[in-house]
């Protein structure tokens, strides 16, 4: 047999080795790439999205990356000409670059297709209907970014732990300040450590912004729903003044007042959690060292690793009242920092659209919950097929339905979106949770200083 030669081109050659340095391959019209961020949810909801996808759509195919560090991966892919992805789902406030220099392509014209019978628009969560319209830095504003989950976390607790001791679950905060208290002068010990006690609390040092899923439910309930919702427009230094009791800061100074409360002494909390990553501190509180933790609404997913334990069940609580409350049935939304888009290279929009229209189609949102635990920033219509019998997605449904107004910390703010301002914090690093923790002579009002002072740079600039 004669033997052939193929002959590249010195373009082609550059091309393929640029393409490959990225983990890319040359573009296949017939094939969609979609990067995915593969953490507490996992992946095998979006890999059933891909099945259905790939059987309504003979003759295409996707290529799915999905992966914890895809971050890094989607900033080298986007800073290249040559991207072959298609759509990205990812968490990172790197977004915002990305929607303000175009890196994103616009998908206004999806709002006005259906899904389950109602415009796309309409399938968004309320909450973040509103500002999906994104300024970018050449004053054109379109939707470049869609939001991917909708969490209500705050205070998770081990049922059974609760239940074998007796220990009701606290409506309000007083109560919940009274169970800590009686944990403490109480103890139990921990099963299989009869040296150890049970603490009220675990947490992870290094992921204290986990707090905010309960503070910020409790600075609603304090400061209303309405009065926050405008904060997030930045429009003043005012509302960073936490002295003037008609400010939104001085609500939120309460709450973190009341937070040092139940975190006073490191009897509360279990040892080593000012050091632990959020990994070990999930370990602890599935080994049933700590009865509670703040944290998000990835947590059960995240526990199934972990093994089994026939002493753990973990059910969220609604958050406790105020007994000075403005308002009781209001919830925070974790998701600001997440993202669903289409880079701007892309050839296949249309594909990339029919498989987000999947993706947030009745059957997808039930079997996101009934897989990953969670739940999507969509209006599911249809929820029979949630598993209803799983305790846990049982006591966030019943959470969730619980609240009338739901609140997003995304703020479509030039101030926001430049990251002069990163939520209520000003910066994430002047969160006051790790100061108060670290020293026990620091006062909640130097914190607050200390952020209302980042705030008159930050409007100043």
């Amino acid at each position: 047999m004669k033997k052939s030669t193929i002959y590249l081109s010195l373009p082609f050659v550059l091309l393929s080795t640029a393409l490959a340095s990225c983990g890319q391959k040359q573009d296949d019209l017939t094939q969609l790439n979609v990067v995915v961020y593969s953490a507490g949810w996992g992946d095998e909801w979006i890999k059933d999205v891909v099945t259905k996808w790939e059987e309504k759509n003979l003759g295409y195919k996707v290529d799915l990356t999905a992966k914890y560090e895809v971050n890094n991966l989607i900033s080298k892919r986007l800073a290249s000409s040559k991207n072959t992805d298609d759509l990205y789902i990812s968490t990172s406030s790197s977004w915002k670059t990305y929607a303000a220099t175009n890196k994103f392509m616009a998908l206004d014209d999806l709002m006005e297709e259906e899904v389950d019978g109602v415009k796309f628009i309409d399938k968004v969560s309320s909450e973040y209907r509103s500002d999906l319209y994104f300024k970018a830095a050449n004053g054109e504003k379109h939707v470049y970014r869609l939001p991917w989950t909708n969490g209500i976390g705050g205070i998770y607790y081990n049922a059974k732990m609760f239940e074998t001791n007796g220990w009701e679950v606290p409506s309000t905060t007083d109560e919940l300040l009274n169970l800590v208290k009686n944990i403490v002068s109480n103890p139990v010990a921990v099963e299989g450590d009869e040296t150890t006690a049970v603490k009220p609390f675990v947490f992870s040092g290094t992921n204290t912004d986990y707090f905010d899923y309960g503070i910020f439910n409790w600075w609603m309930q304090l400061a209303g729903y309405d009065a926050v919702k405008k904060f997030y427009n930045y429009d003043g230094l005012e509302n960073f003044d936490f002295n003037n009791p008609s400010s939104p800061y001085h609500a939120l100074k309460e709450v973190v007042s009341y937070w040092r409360e139940l975190f006073a002494s490191k009897d509360n909390y279990v040892s080593g959690s000012l050091s632990f990553s959020k990994d070990q501190a999930q370990n602890s509180f599935f080994n049933g060292r700590a009865a509670m933790m703040f944290n998000g609404d990835w947590l059960y997913n995240e526990t199934l690793n972990l093994g089994s334990n026939s002493n753990f069940e973990v059910k969220l609580m609604k958050t406790p009242k105020f007994s000075n409350a403005k308002e009781e049935n209001v919830g925070y939304v974790i998701g600001s920092d997440q993202y669903i888009a289409v880079p701007a290279t892309s050839k296949k929009k249309e594909l990339a659209k029919s498989f987000i229209k999947e993706m947030v189609s009745n059957w997808s949102l039930s079997n996101f919950t009934n897989k990953s635990h969670g739940f999507l920033a969509y209006n599911n219509s249809d929820t029979s097929s949630i598993d209803k019998t799983n305790t846990y997605v049982a006591s966030c449904l019943e959470t969730r339905s619980s609240i009338t107004n739901k609140l997003t910390d995304y703020s479509s703010s030039r101030k926001y979106l430049d990251e002069e301002i990163k939520n209520a914090w000003v910066e994430s690093g002047n969160r006051p949770f790790l100061g108060l923790l670290q020293n026990e002579s620091k006062t909640v009002e130097s914190c607050f200083q200390t952020i209302y002072e980042a705030a008159k740079l930050a409007f100043k600039s």
